[in-house]
């Protein structure tokens, strides 16, 4: 491969000891986002997929085409390459993680940087309607509703997938991102703060407003920074665990919002 890591097709170093069934065994189908910008992207894309396949409770199903997208914070390096692909798996759903993170490490994933640049990442995006939240996992992923590069491949492949949190499809999801300008509420951030960010992003983003108070409409997206809890009921976008500070991660946020991601080629 083109960036020099050779991956090991021996099925024990896919799934090592891990052999825990979620409901019983019962199997679930799951989305799986694809990124990287290091090395040859195309070929360790398809490196994942035949470690993936070896696996006795991981059966591959459709995948979109491969897309090219902006890179997200101010150290990530080159465009990215990014897709999606469906399984189905009787892993339970920490186990599944367990399972990517491998596969990223065979294929040379190194975690100095966050959001830096990478040969692969592997995000587990749903697992069924199952709703995580703790620490080291969250279902459906919290950045899935804000990043044009995971939802227009997953709208290729399936325009029906509905949010389990929020129940609407990846069609709306997308549609909300795409109008024009784009309104953020900003939770529990103090109004004067609010106006400092609004003039730090201007420059980058000029397609935006800002609203303060509810009740907000549909189009509305209310961003949440803080660590406590957000409210119940609102369709957020959940900044939480994204790393810097409030105006990195405002910005990289916005970036796959704004950002059209250009599908280059089937996979």
């Amino acid at each position: 491969m083109a960036n020099g890591v050779e991956p090991d097709l021996n099925p024990n170093s896919v799934t090592g000891p891990i052999s825990t069934t979620d409901s019983a065994g019962e199997y679930k189908h799951c989305w799986i986002s694809f990124g990287g910008n290091v090395g040859n992207v195309k070929a360790t894309f398809d490196a994942a997929l035949a470690l993936l396949s070896l696996h006795s409770q991981i059966h591959l199903g459709k995948r979109s085409g491969l897309y090219c997208s902006t890179p997200m914070g101010s150290q990530a390096g080159s465009p990215f390459l990014n897709s999606v692909c469906g399984l189905t798996t009787g892993l339970a759903p920490h186990d599944l993680l367990s399972v990517l993170q491998s596969v990223e490490i065979q294929l040379g994933r190194v975690r100095e940087i966050d959001w830096g640049p990478r040969t692969l990442d592997l995000d587990l995006l749903s697992y069924g309607d199952r709703i995580i939240d703790e620490p080291k996992l969250v279902i459906p992923h919290p950045a899935m509703t804000y990043r044009r590069f995971v939802l227009d491949p997953l709208l290729e492949i399936d325009p029906d997938w509905r949010h389990p949190t929020f129940g609407e499809s990846a069609t709306w999801t997308l549609s909300r991102l795409k109008k024009r300008p784009i309104q953020l509420a900003l939770l529990e951030i103090p109004a004067d703060q609010v106006c400092e960010l609004s003039g730090q992003l201007a420059t980058h983003f000029s397609d935006l407003e800002w609203v303060s108070e509810p009740p907000w409409n549909d189009d509305v997206l209310p961003i949440h920074l803080s660590g406590s809890s957000p409210p119940a009921g609102l369709r957020l976008i959940d900044l939480r665990r994204s790393p810097g500070d409030l105006r990195e991660r405002l910005r990289s946020a916005l970036t796959a919002i704004f950002d059209e991601p250009k599908r280059i080629s089937d996979w």
